[in-house]
């Protein structure tokens, strides 16, 4: 005889206790009268107790039947919690999803991904961090979070999995009012001798933005650095110089006092997204990653875009 108590034994057991008969037991399982009669039997036999003594057609409880009941009952609950949370689960109620997003990316089409999916489920959590694309893969490798969305191209990293969302071409800034904003396109000889505003030093774009200067034979006057495209253009705006950014944030770009303009040769930028190893499931990561392809390519027009 196998010993494994199964779940309609403890239904069956709970439903004597309530009902306080066989009849009402059958009843309450929608099952017959001796379908119960046997699990019970069944039941007793697997623990070698005795619960239930056999008065004139009825079965009475036993002391041990009152002593276990407490126990089913709560193993019962835990069955139905587990139930429940699979559920919930399924349909998102409990997802909680950790993003980590360099800023260009956090600033433009990832509040619209996620405003878009927690009103399609909106019970889901959403926390984002915003650090740069370096320090985005060094989280994701290190399971710090579920999603890494940062520029670099998809194959140069084995954190996690990768895929890149969108390829797009950086873009000149102007003021306004300088003299090549009449330009519809700007080339490296267009920068020559111009107040340049850069990013950081060894940050990728600054690399390769210095690097074709100087493939050229171009000399700028780069005149300050900062960390971030949002802060490039508010410097742009303020006059202090002009630049070249990525296309991202010329798109979110609401101002008026700066003018973008087509560069080559083109510069190329991913956008790309890693996903951790610590949460396998696609239950929440997967519906997250259409909503923030479908923000991204709704932002991102069409003649900026490098086709694969």
């Amino acid at each position: 005889m196998e010993n494994r108590i199964t779940l309609r034994h403890l239904e069956a057991f709970r439903a004597i206790m309530v009902r306080k008969s066989v009849t009402g037991a059958a009843e309450m399982l929608e099952v017959t009268q001796p379908v119960v009669t046997r699990l019970i039997a069944d039941l007793e036999e697997r623990i070698a107790l005795t619960l239930f003594t056999r008065t004139k057609g009825r079965l009475v409880p036993t002391p041990e039947a009152a002593l276990l009941v407490k126990d089913v009952e709560q193993s019962l609950l835990s069955i139905e919690r587990i139930a429940n949370a699979a559920t919930n689960i399924k349909s998102l109620k409990m997802g909680r999803l950790e993003i980590a997003a360099s800023p260009n990316m956090a600033l433009s089409f990832l509040p619209r991904a996620i405003n878009s999916f927690t009103l399609a489920h909106p019970d889901a959590h959403v926390s984002m961090r915003m650090h740069s694309s370096p320090t985005v893969l060094d989280m994701v490798q290190r399971d710090q979070c579920d999603l890494g969305f940062a520029m670099f191209p998809a194959r140069s990293t084995k954190a996690g999995n990768s895929e890149t969302l969108v390829s797009a071409k950086m873009v000149a800034v102007v003021p306004k009012a300088h003299a090549l904003a009449t330009k519809r396109t700007l080339r490296p000889e267009h920068f020559e001798g111009e107040r340049f505003i850069s990013m950081m030093p060894l940050m990728e774009s600054r690399m390769r933005i210095d690097s074709l200067m100087l493939s050229h034979g171009v000399k700028r006057h780069v005149n300050c650095e900062t960390q971030t495209s949002a802060a490039v253009l508010q410097l742009v705006e303020a006059g202090v110089g002009i630049s070249i950014i990525d296309p991202l944030t010329a798109c979110g770009y609401t101002g008026s006092g700066v003018k973008f303009i087509n560069f080559e040769p083109v510069i190329r930028n991913d956008y790309s997204i890693v996903i951790s190893q610590r949460n396998s499931s696609t239950l929440i990561l997967k519906p997250f990653i259409d909503h923030a392809k479908k923000e991204i390519l709704n932002m991102v027009p069409a003649h900026l875009l490098i086709r694969s």
